[in-house]
């Protein structure tokens, strides 16, 4: 039996792959001045779509951790 569609018509939940990383569960960085790869915040490495979570959360909610850049 095939996945239900969610809204957009395709697959639902976490049978869609993360379109930030493409499915590789990592993105590069450049944080810190060297790129590097990275655990992907928006499927949290897993490779795959994680309904309803939003990796920029945080930063809308509180602002990023860490040093305070204007210090």
């Amino acid at each position: 039996m095939a996945a239900d569609p969610d809204a957009s018509g395709g697959p639902s939940g976490t049978d869609q792959p993360c379109m930030a990383c493409r499915g590789t569960g990592k993105v590069i960085s450049t944080d810190g001045g060297e790129p590097q790869a990275v655990e992907c915040p928006w499927c949290k490495g897993t490779g795959r779509r994680i309904p309803g979570h939003d990796a920029q959360a945080r930063w809308r909610e509180k602002g990023p951790e860490g040093p305070d850049p204007a210090a």
